[in-house]
């Protein structure tokens, strides 16, 4: 079985025809025009394939349609569900660029090395991405800002950060 890569999380629906407002994995409205079947679910090891019917901006959301999903009661069912593709049908990014998958699971470590949690999600908010990392004593949601984030090493599967005084050690879980 080919490996399978997450390009996408259906969010939100948009409107009464089945359109989906997504959460797009570094891949543009344009690069989603191109691609015409996707496979949906939860994760990769319970996947249905689904064709894309129709791709629009809206500022600066993408929203899709898909073959079969014609009204918001039918798209309420699909929330939450991811879109994948196969590995080797996936944008290829710089050496410095990352997909959310791969940053998911990751240790968040200092930069003396502690373990301070697991990055569980990752969220978009109007003001900039946000780290969800597990920690022994909660959920900490971690700006992902270049002041907080020092580095990240995918083999290693580490993320380094420098985070604001208190965030980790309690005062603000």
């Amino acid at each position: 079985m080919k490996k399978l890569r997450a390009i996408a999380k259906l969010r939100k629906v948009f409107g009464l025809h089945g359109e989906f407002k997504i959460d797009s994995y570094s891949r543009s409205a344009e690069e989603f025009e191109m691609v015409d079947e996707v496979l949906m679910g939860m994760n990769e090891h319970s996947t249905v394939l689904c064709k894309i019917e129709s791709v629009k901006k809206r500022g600066e959301e993408i929203c899709l349609k898909l073959v079969g999903v014609d009204d918001k009661t039918s798209a309420d069912i699909l929330r939450g569900q991811f879109l994948f593709v196969e590995e080797s049908r996936r944008k290829k990014l710089s050496d410095k660029q990352f997909f959310v998958d791969e940053l998911i699971g990751c240790s968040v470590v200092d930069e003396l090395g502690t373990i301070l949690g697991i990055l569980s999600s990752v969220e978009k908010s109007p003001a900039h991405t946000v780290y969800n990392v597990r920690t022994l004593a909660g959920y900490v949601m971690l700006p992902a800002v270049p002041e907080f984030i020092v580095g990240v090493e995918i083999e290693k599967r580490e993320i380094i950060v420098r985070p604001p005084d208190g965030l980790f050690n309690g005062e603000m879980l």
